[in-house]
């Protein structure tokens, strides 16, 4: 019976922090109007891109697609950051929004992470860093394009860099 009780009690814990990691912050009442409004956005933005790199691709789910225009919109009208959606870094992404999506979220994690590095290569390679083992595990690889199976592959590797600049 203790042990019913304890393995119970585990598999509830581990549902509990499963179910808490996907939950969304309140989106509807935030504005963004002023400076101070994206300044006072940037925890619930940090917890959007978490919740973004914890669920599936799934373009049904309201809440995910609440969450990705509640980011562009932030990412688009924030002056205390600024972000590069270069074509060498999204042609990768072969114009499929959910995949460059999360590749807007990664810049954004990396640049509330990483505030110092302002660089635009800098902000590719960790956004990189950050989208490609996502991509690999939660989209359909059966759509990505020969490009982005070889910038995948080089990240593996440990030579993202060099794949892209030469």
């Amino acid at each position: 019976m203790r042990n019913l009780t304890l393995v119970l009690f585990v598999i509830l814990s581990f549902k509990a922090v499963v179910t808490t990691g996907q939950e969304l912050p309140n989106l509807k009442g935030l504005k963004l109007n002023r400076r101070a409004d994206f300044k006072n956005a940037e925890n619930t933005v940090a917890k959007v891109t978490e919740y973004l790199f914890q669920t599936p691709i799934d373009t049904k789910n309201k809440a995910r697609n609440e969450a990705g225009k509640f980011l562009v919109d932030w990412m688009n009208g924030t002056p205390d950051h600024v972000f590069y959606l270069e074509e060498k870094e999204t042609s990768y992404f072969n114009s499929n929004s959910d995949l460059l999506l999360m590749y807007m979220a990664a810049l954004a994690k990396f640049s509330l992470a990483q505030p110092l590095a302002k660089e635009k290569q800098q902000q590719a390679l960790g956004a990189m860093n950050l989208t490609l083992p996502y991509l690999y595990q939660h989209s359909d690889k059966k759509t990505w394009s020969k490009e982005l199976w070889q910038l995948y592959d080089a990240s593996k590797n440990g030579k993202l860099k060099e794949f892209l600049y030469p």
